[in-house]
């Protein structure tokens, strides 16, 4: 959390740009804090810190390690040093007393930046006090959904599906969904892909089934009080049945105990 908007720090210019967000406020969410974690006391990181974190950085890297108060934005080309910066950070702020190990997260996108940054962080803190949770962000989902099943309604053995498996398993059940557009006689399969990539945008906007679906009842409404138009009424049919094929894949997934990235 911070005050204000975000200070923005520029690195480099380059045609395609970077964001990494990184905010060192606040503590670990509750969820987080099942497992009570052993923190070192601040005065052994503080001595037992190497005493080379900030050497090499360029002014505007120097700036973003030790940056304090609020949220930092750094916008960054491709091989301008974000995981350094996001590294050396991490380093900082424990050396510096302002945070412990258990109130640090590091997201990335890919298990391989995942790792690297994992590496640069076990060389830089002290032996033993790496309990830093450096992951991607579906390796967090999942870590937090696995930590609280029960309480958001999964079982304790939950598998999550890949995007092919979603696939299959829309193919499986879909002679199960109230939908006619989206599964002609001529070729019932033909929009399964198409429906996946809907659902996953929806959970991804943060859209619930309920939600999905008021939007098409009020869409319905609209279109009979323009019974003329052609063109709304075919579409107000068509996300109907979008948002209750959304809402009944759902209820499968529920019932099988599995979950996708976007549940994540």
């Amino acid at each position: 959390s911070g005050h204000g908007s975000p200070a923005n720090i520029k690195i480099s210019e380059s045609e395609q740009i970077h964001q990494a967000r990184f905010s060192s406020a606040g503590k670990t969410e509750r969820c987080c804090e099942n497992k009570p974690r052993q923190d070192p006391p601040k005065y052994y990181l503080a001595n037992h810190m190497p005493t080379d974190i900030l050497e090499g950085l360029n002014q505007e890297q120097l700036e973003a390690v030790t940056h304090r108060q609020g949220p930092l934005l750094i916008i960054a080309g491709a091989g301008t040093g974000k995981t350094t910066v996001v590294t050396r950070r991490i380093a900082w702020l424990l050396s510096e007393g302002l945070a412990k190990t258990s109130e640090i997260l590091a997201l990335t996108f890919t298990d391989k930046a995942a790792l690297e940054m994992q590496e640069r962080v076990d060389i830089l803190v002290p032996y033993g006090y790496t309990d830093i949770w450096v992951m991607t962000f579906h390796a967090f989902g999942d870590r937090i959904l696995r930590e609280n099943a029960l309480e958001v309604g999964l079982n304790l053995d939950f598998k999550v599906l890949t995007r092919p498996e979603t696939a299959v398993l829309l193919r499986e059940h879909l002679f199960e969904f109230d939908i006619n557009y989206y599964r002609p006689l001529s070729d019932p399969t033909r929009f399964i892909e198409a429906l996946v990539s809907l659902f996953s945008r929806a959970k991804d906007e943060d859209i619930s089934p309920e939600e999905y679906i008021k939007y098409a009842q009020d869409l319905m409404i609209k279109a009979k009080q323009t019974p003329a138009d052609e063109a709304l009424n075919e579409q107000a049919t068509q996300q109907m049945e979008i948002a209750r094929a959304f809402a009944k894949f759902q209820e499968i997934l529920a019932k099988q105990g599995k979950v996708d990235f976007g549940n994540q």
